[in-house]
């Protein structure tokens, strides 16, 4: 079975998530499994996705687990079942987004790269330090210690997975601590720079 990771951030003010999606939901493979990592304020939880038999997947959200159908009626509206319950969901999606109404509620989905990510989670833990949440050697760095950054600025680039990501400042501000240099391996939670 094919195993996919997935970042995901939702904002439940806004009705808005932030998200690295591949490929097109319509493709989801039979027997695959999709595993996410979802904030929901501030909290972080664990959603996965198995889909046991063509177009019937299971949903588990922590503890709980929901069976749920899916029946295309268009290349752009599907309706799920989810435990019993119909729910009507319109997908419109451009290459930075998805736009999503789900019974009429409207959700917008951005595409992030992993580096985006990474940078949320380690801006998180600690709004100066960024730390890596999977292990992987570095390629490049961009920047000097005591260097003045933008934010967005690529301060380095990790391999991770035989994938190269550029990570990038949270905010703007001084680099102040540069861990590792490039060549190195670093550890899942490794401090990779701090910015202030």
């Amino acid at each position: 079975m094919r195993r996919e990771n997935q970042a995901l951030r939702l904002h439940s003010k806004e009705k808005r998530a932030i998200g690295n999606f591949r490929g097109d939901y319509k493709t989801f493979p039979t027997g695959c499994k999709m595993n996410f990592s979802l904030w929901l304020d501030d909290k972080e939880f664990t959603l996965n996705l198995e889909e046991k038999v063509k177009n019937d997947i299971l949903v588990s959200l922590g503890k709980r687990e929901y069976h749920v159908s899916v029946e295309f009626l268009s290349s752009d509206e599907i309706l799920l079942n989810i435990d019993g319950k119909i729910h009507n969901v319109i997908i419109n999606s451009n290459s930075s987004s998805h736009s999503v109404y789900v019974n009429g509620r409207f959700f917008k989905i951005e595409k992030k790269s992993v580096s985006q990510v990474l940078g949320r989670k380690g801006a998180k833990l600690k709004k100066r330090d960024v730390k890596t949440s999977m292990p992987g050697r570095i390629v490049k760095v961009f920047v000097e210690e005591g260097e003045e950054v933008k934010e967005g600025q690529a301060v380095l680039v990790l391999e991770a997975m035989k994938m190269q990501n550029e990570i990038k400042s949270p905010q703007p501000g001084i680099i102040t601590k540069i861990n590792p240099a490039a060549g190195d391996s670093v550890e899942a939670g490794s401090l990779l720079f701090s910015v202030e």
